[in-house]
């Protein structure tokens, strides 16, 4: 036997589940979007400046190698040694170049036994660093061809900071006239590295820093810490919080990372759950509490409403409910009150339009089907049996089709598609009659393929059409198009045939305005009558023409029926 709960208890159980638990939930979900949000900007900025910082260095070092390149490949050391004019014109064109630079390097200039005939720069501890850089590889090709960072291994007082070397031979490939290069100081790179909350930190590919980076993060040997995160993501440090964004330039020769402290970020996120987790505490008490109050106050007047639906439920329609509470209750009771009314007033309706509807529907089978049709029909099929046999099969199935789908019971819609393909097959027919003087074109668009409309509204349009249309004219072109408008489903019924005179064109108007119809025209009525029954308001077909050009029925269905 199942066991009986009370009203009251339901309520209560009812609001803490359905207010209480989405609440939190909401809360919970919130929080966690906002810390997934804020970590996705933080990790979208340093990304996106970590690449925007590799790229401008790659394209800086490609920069100052290329020039290097072409430098070495024109120079002479023998005309600049000798010829003062041709070093001015030599030594005026390097500093124009570097002048132009963002970040200026300094060019250096040896000959073959490694002594220096010009450098932008007077700084003799560089020249000797870059003057045992070149003799430590002067066989090796691979290094001509790459970036080199250089550190100070050697000044114990380490005041040297880093340089980015970039050097090329000078001469033939197997004689070497001298040596020629940039020299770019880490120095250099300071103010173009990230703010105050993002660092730029650029390394060899040992990891060995080269420039930028706090000073915590880099060891007494000048690589980053064990500590450090290398590749993308979240590390702790020193009792704070760092987003790290990794980038490899120059085939992994160098590398770019992008650091920024997200410590505040995460401290907001933690007192943020710790306040949700106090309210969801508070919250509990409270509903539960408000819960049991509005559960034991409301009950009686939910009790009204229970003796009310049960009355409704029974079929008295006129019960009303009194309720006095001044808050939501009386609304929904002055509602109940309301809506039993319109309950009422929709029976009633819904009587007339079933009486309405089956008038419709008969008018409209005999509209469409009376035995003119037929009996021309098949007189056609009899004809085409004898000489074309293939198309007389092809007319009875259209046939047969037609009648089965106009005489479906209990369906009062169909589909658009539907409809339009019932539309199609009666001009299928209509064209072994009429043969080439009869042309016709279906566009539905897709997206309105499947809505729901009234059966047999576009069959009876389209044979006044044809009945009316052609008259004294040769041809006639039927178009038949749908699609949304405004928000509303609008289907329209157009054809180039004679039109309808000014005078005839006003009555058939005035007649959709009636109750009943009051003329001959029983199609287009029929399916005015039937859309505004079912929509009511604006609804329903509106018929336009132009005596000579042809003639327009346009049916409207609102979009909420969509």
């Amino acid at each position: 036997m199942k066991k009986q709960t009370s009203f009251k208890e339901e309520i209560r159980k009812s609001l803490i589940s359905h207010a209480l638990i989405p609440c939190i939930l909401s809360i919970f979900v919130l929080i966690i979007a906002f810390t997934v949000v804020g970590l996705h900007l933080i990790a979208k900025k340093n990304i996106r400046t970590c690449k925007e910082f590799a790229a401008g260095f790659t394209e800086l070092i490609e920069g100052y190698s290329k020039k290097a390149e072409e430098i070495s490949g024109k120079i002479s050391i023998s005309d600049f040694r000798d010829r003062t004019r041709y070093r001015v014109e030599e030594v005026s064109e390097i500093y124009q170049f570097l002048n132009r630079q963002e970040i200026r390097g300094e060019y250096y200039l040896f000959d073959s036994e490694y002594n220096l005939l010009f450098s932008t720069a007077n700084d003799s501890v560089v020249e000797g660093y870059v003057r045992n850089h070149l003799q430590g590889n002067r066989n090796d090709d691979e290094s001509w061809n790459k970036m080199v960072f250089m550190y100070d291994n050697y000044n114990l007082r380490r005041k040297t900071p880093p340089s980015c070397v970039i050097f090329k031979k000078i001469g033939g490939k197997s004689v070497t006239a001298g040596y020629g290069g940039f020299v770019l100081s880490a120095d250099c790179f300071e103010g173009s590295q990230g703010t105050q909350d993002l660092s730029l930190i650029v390394t060899n590919r040992f990891e060995r820093v080269f420039t930028g980076g706090p000073a915590k993060f880099i060891n007494e040997r000048g690589k980053l810490e064990e500590g450090v995160k290398k590749e993308k993501g979240i590390f702790r440090m020193d009792g704070r919080w760092y987003f790290m964004a990794p980038n490899a330039v120059f085939d992994g020769e160098a590398k770019v990372f992008a650091v920024s402290d997200c410590t505040a970020f995460i401290q907001l996120i933690v007192i943020s759950s710790v306040i949700v987790v106090v309210l969801a505490a508070v919250m509990i008490c409270s509903i539960y509490m408000s819960a049991r109050t509005i559960a034991t106050k409301k009950t009686d007047i939910m009790y009204d409403l229970i003796s009310a639906l049960e009355q409704v439920e029974k079929g008295n329609f006129d019960v009303k409910l009194n309720i006095q509470s001044s808050d939501e209750f009386e609304t929904i009771g002055n509602t109940f009150n309301i809506m039993l009314g319109s309950i009422k007033h929709l029976i009633s309706r819904h009587q007339e339009l079933a009486r309405e509807n089956t008038l419709a529907t008969v008018q409209a089978l005999e509209s469409q089907f009376n035995p003119h049709f037929l009996f021309n029909t098949l007189e056609s099929i009899r004809y085409m049996i004898k000489f074309e046999p293939k198309t007389a099969e092809k007319m009875i199935v259209s046939l047969s089709r037609l009648l089965r789908y106009s005489i479906q019971q209990g369906e009062e819609t169909a589909t658009l598609k539907e409809e339009a393909g019932f539309a199609d097959r009666y001009l299928q027919i209509m064209l072994y009659r009429y043969g080439e003087r009869l042309k016709y074109r279906i566009d539905v668009d897709e997206s309105v393929k499947d809505i729901e409309v009234p059966r047999m509204i576009l069959q009876p349009i389209v044979e006044n059409s044809i009945k009316y249309g052609f008259g004294d004219e040769e041809n006639l072109e039927i178009t038949i198009t749908a699609g949304i408008k405004e928000g509303e489903l609008e289907i329209v019924v157009r054809d180039d045939g004679k039109g309808i005179e000014e005078e005839l064109l006003e009555n058939l108007k005035e007649n959709l305005t009636h109750r009943h119809n009051r003329s001959e025209h029983i199609g287009l009525y029929n399916v005015h009558r039937r859309v505004h029954l079912l929509y009511g308001g604006k609804y329903g077909a509106y018929i336009e023409s132009v005596p000579g050009k042809g003639t327009a029925v346009k049916l409207i269905i609102p979009a909420d029926e969509i």
